[in-house]
């Protein structure tokens, strides 16, 4: 199994410095004493928190181990315990506390675990607190703790699937339910409902945006990541929305190594799975992997998996027919320089496949010289629709009828020297046979 990239990225402080810290909140002073005398917590949980608050972490893992159990009731008593009721500043530095133990001292789980209702408060913060850092914060850890609770009550995790999925369905709250998926989705079973309930849908559509920042896109690839390690989902890749399209243009877009690592790490666990391959084919794999087998890599799961895909992509798109390319091409929109489209042997060769299926593939290079914004495209389509006119018998009555000919004429105002001068040619085969018709009366 590829391992975890590292999730933090230097160039990301900046836009973390934007939002409320774990460190802000505990350099911030409590007044326990306070808290004792409200009857919230009693005078040994005062004692526990003189001897841990405000501490070294070394002394406050020290002071943990001392009394593991004492302070794990505490520290779940601070975010309101089994009443469910704190103050908004309370449940923060609650909340960052118990994060920021089970992070230095990992084997802790089982006392938070052991405590008489270690669901019910977190439960309580996600469904009722509107501050993005609790509800981010107690997904987090209730994520954390299903994860490592060796029987997962049914109830709590079917409130937070629910939970995540409401929250996954807009990109302002996506990152608080990414919190917990990131942990949830490390466990089969829950793949396996989170995909039925259309999640594999919901985490593409997030990332259909490059722009969006560079740690949401990573959890995102993380939880399609932990997806593909179920193989029946991982070959529905394909019937899904853009999905493989996204990811590929995710990792062409963004160039950060970590990014890359684990895009390519998701597409080579789904590789020769369903119709991904061709999928990724009809996406531009190829060209990805072009330039990112020129850069200089360190990580060896990086290069293995870029090595992986390099020969399985290689090798399924040798093994296609110069038509089979040809139409894979056609219909991803976007249409490349290859040989293909100028040897005259493809298009004597291939005539009688273009009238298959009403002549799919025409009224594909049609609709790209409708639609495409980008000359090569144009350029590129005017040349191949010329070059059936030019070897079927009927071309120019069928581009009519199929109203490509005052698209093509169009073209020829285009901006683009190329586009326009394709247009032309195209044109010119467009009109010849009105020349034709005139000689014969």
């Amino acid at each position: 199994m590829t391992a975890l990239p590292p999730t933090i990225d230097p160039e990301e402080l900046e836009a973390a410095s934007r939002v409320i810290t774990r460190k802000q909140i505990l350099q911030q002073r409590v007044e326990w004493a306070k808290l004792s005398a409200a009857g919230i917590i009693s005078q040994e949980e005062v004692r526990l928190m003189n001897l841990y608050d405000a501490k070294s972490i070394e002394r406050k893992v020290a002071e943990f181990r001392e009394n593991p159990a004492a302070y794990a009731s505490l520290f779940m008593n601070v975010i309101g315990g089994n009443k469910g009721v704190a103050s908004l500043e309370r449940t923060r530095y609650g909340l960052s506390l118990m994060e920021e133990i089970l992070e230095e001292e990992p084997s802790c789980y089982p006392y938070f675990l052991q405590t008489s209702d270690p669901w019910s408060p977190l439960l309580t913060i996600m469904d009722t607190k509107s501050d993005d850092y609790c509800a981010t914060k107690a997904a987090k850890l209730i994520s954390l703790f299903l994860f490592r609770s060796k029987q997962m009550p049914q109830n709590v995790l079917d409130e937070v699937l629910v939970w995540c999925n409401d929250h996954l369905r807009k990109p302002v709250t996506a990152p608080m339910a990414l919190e917990g998926l990131e942990n949830l989705l490390r466990h089969d079973d829950v793949r396996v409902r989170f995909f039925e309930d259309d999640g594999l849908n919901r985490l593409a559509l997030l990332i259909k945006d490059p722009k969006m920042e560079t740690q949401i896109i990573y959890k995102v690839l993380l939880c399609l990541w932990l997806l593909s390690y179920n193989d029946n989902i991982a070959s529905q890749f394909h019937h899904e929305t853009n999905v493989i399209s996204n990811i590929i243009s995710t990792i062409k877009a963004v160039p950060k190594e970590k990014i890359i690592r684990i895009g390519t790490a998701i597409l080579a666990n789904i590789a020769n799975k369903g119709q991904n391959n061709q999928i990724m084919i009809e996406g531009k794999i190829a060209r990805f992997l072009e330039t990112a087998n020129q850069r200089k890599w360190a990580d060896p799961d990086l290069l293995r998996d870029l090595e992986f895909l390099t020969e399985t992509i290689t090798d399924v798109i040798n093994e296609m027919s110069s038509w089979e390319a040809y139409k894979t091409e056609v219909s991803s929109g976007t249409l490349e320089k290859s040989p293909v489209h100028y040897s005259d042997r493809f298009w004597k060769e291939n005539m009688k496949m273009f009238e298959k299926d009403k002549f799919e593939v025409l009224g594909m290079l049609i609709h790209i010289l409708k639609e495409s914004q980008n000359a090569q495209n144009l350029e590129i389509a005017c040349h191949d629709v010329g070059q059936f006119i030019r070897y079927h018998p009927l071309g120019r009555q069928i581009i009519n009828q199929m109203d490509g000919k005052y698209i093509i004429m169009g073209l020829m105002e285009h901006q683009n020297a190329a586009v326009q001068k394709e247009s032309l040619l195209c044109t010119q085969k467009l009109l010849v046979v009105s020349w034709e018709h005139l000689g014969s009366k």
